[in-house]
């Protein structure tokens, strides 16, 4: 696989955001944008290497485009700690930015675009899109994604763990995701706080009060959603919860031995595990 080009989207607010490309093989099908999760960054999709998701896509056909929002992977400075930014940055400023980029630099219109979500990357993605924030691409692929809103009958597991990632948040001053060894990004104060704030309120709502979850309700773009049937993060009926907010969102499909697959994969096996190639090449059929 050759190596891919690497690409800068600038913000709105002057933060430049930093992507690969790896061109699609023979005639192209498509432009994908991968969106990666929390803690981490693009680079699990693998850009970089010849056996990955990436490769998969683009032996298919497609143009991939791998971005890392700000302070994650190579888009940094913002960094965690001595700078701040919320989830709203990501879906205000951010995602905008790099679908202009992906767009410009693939030479085809914003709406011809598919934009690929996986966790975080897929609440940024509904929600620029319920906020009219990006034009409707051709296709939104929603890989593990939903938004745990808890509240008292919530599992113990959650929201101890919410309650822990606050208050380590608060005393540090960011989330040391790094330190911990739980990921390869550390995260945000204002970040953490409002998304366990969502968890709180048992709302996902921005900053300024709105309603996240009545704007995804008006996208009327295709929506595919999956889940690994081994991820306790986005567990199945979780996916299935959130997928029920969009009106143009397939039956949500569950990867796992149940369902013919080789494995019950974990939340970022999905894009990881080389037995899952079955689920990318039926994936490539479904985006062309």
């Amino acid at each position: 696989m050759p190596s891919p080009d690497e690409l800068e989207a600038r913000t709105a607010d002057g933060v430049t955001l930093r992507l690969d490309r790896v061109r699609g093989a023979g005639e192209r099908k498509g432009v994908v944008v991968c969106l990666h999760a929390m803690m981490t960054d693009g680079r699990y999709f693998g850009a970089r290497r010849a056996d990955s998701f990436v490769a998969t896509v683009a032996a298919a056909g497609f143009d991939v485009l791998v971005a890392d929002f700000r302070g994650h992977g190579r888009s940094r400075p913002p960094t965690a700690g001595p700078d701040d930014w919320s989830f709203d940055d990501l879906v205000d400023l951010d995602l905008p930015a790099i679908v202009a980029t992906a767009s410009q630099s693939s030479a085809c219109a914003p709406d011809e675009l598919i934009l690929l979500g996986h966790s975080l990357g897929g609440l940024v993605t509904t929600a620029a899109l319920g906020l009219r924030r990006i034009v409707s691409p051709r296709l939104v692929v929603l890989p593990a994604t939903t938004v745990w809103l808890l509240g008292p009958g919530s599992g113990l597991r959650r929201r101890a763990l919410m309650a822990a990632y606050r208050q380590v948040t608060s005393i540090v001053g960011k989330a040391p995701i790094r330190a911990l060894r739980a990921g390869t990004a550390d995260e945000a104060r204002t970040y953490v706080r409002q998304l366990t704030g969502w968890s709180r309120a048992q709302r996902w709502t921005s900053q300024r009060g709105v309603d996240y979850t009545a704007a995804a309700e008006t996208i009327t773009t295709p929506v595919l959603p999956f889940v690994g049937a081994g991820d306790w993060m986005c567990t199945p009926a979780d996916a299935r919860a959130f997928a029920g907010h969009l009106a143009c969102a397939a039956p949500v499909r569950i990867v796992g031995r149940a369902h013919g697959d080789a494995i019950d994969p974990d939340h970022f096996e999905l894009f990881t595990r080389p037995e899952l190639r079955p689920l990318w090449d039926d994936l490539c059929a479904r985006m062309a």
